[in-house]
């Protein structure tokens, strides 16, 4: 009689299998996707103090830009800046090619953080700062950049872009720089989505 059981159970099991089995389906599909494309920076304007750091130990001079006209491309003609400082003689604001300016370009709408890094040598230190925009936005619509820290801005809706104006402060070290000399120094712009 149990063994009359285990039979019946057993053939319904196999029954339930055999039928199961009989009714399932397995399909392959596809997954698609394109990566984004790579930002690129591109410098149109470098940083410049001229020939207007005074080099006493210590010393130091600010570089200002101020944003004063937009486009879909960043262009030196779009800031004023201007020199002021312990460590410089003065320069005052207008178009004088001192400021840096460039352009971020990536993907349409999307958000990017870009990073001005500060930079260091045995004779100044270089502090940067200036202001970022949606390229062809208002200029109102700037945000401020400081070294060292992420600064956000939506790459425009129809060419992905957004202009980058550096300015910012040179240091002088603890000794007195010689006179008449060529001074440099590089920094990095970082732009991450």
């Amino acid at each position: 009689m149990n063994t009359n059981k285990i039979t019946k159970a057993l053939a319904g099991s196999l029954l339930v299998a055999a039928s199961t089995s009989a009714v399932a389906k397995v399909e392959t599909f596809q997954i698609n996707f394109v990566t984004i494309q790579d930002l690129s920076i591109t410098q149109i304007q470098a940083v410049g103090y001229g020939q207007n750091i005074i080099g006493k130990a210590g010393t130091s001079c600010d570089l200002t830009v101020a944003v004063t006209a937009t486009g879909a491309l960043a262009a030196a003609g779009q800031i004023t800046d201007a020199l002021s400082g312990t460590g410089c003689l003065t320069v005052a604001a207008g178009a004088n090619g001192l400021g840096g300016v460039y352009n971020i370009a990536g993907a349409a709408n999307q958000t990017v953080n870009v990073t001005v890094a500060s930079s260091s040598n045995a004779d100044f230190d270089f502090s940067p700062n200036g202001k970022i925009m949606t390229a062809g936005a208002a200029i109102t619509a700037t945000t401020n950049v400081f070294a060292d820290s992420a600064a956000s801005v939506a790459l425009d809706g129809t060419n992905g872009r957004a202009n980058l104006y550096v300015g910012g402060t040179i240091t002088v070290g603890a000794a007195d720089l010689t006179a008449n000399t060529p001074y440099s120094a590089s920094f990095d712009i970082t732009a991450v989505y």
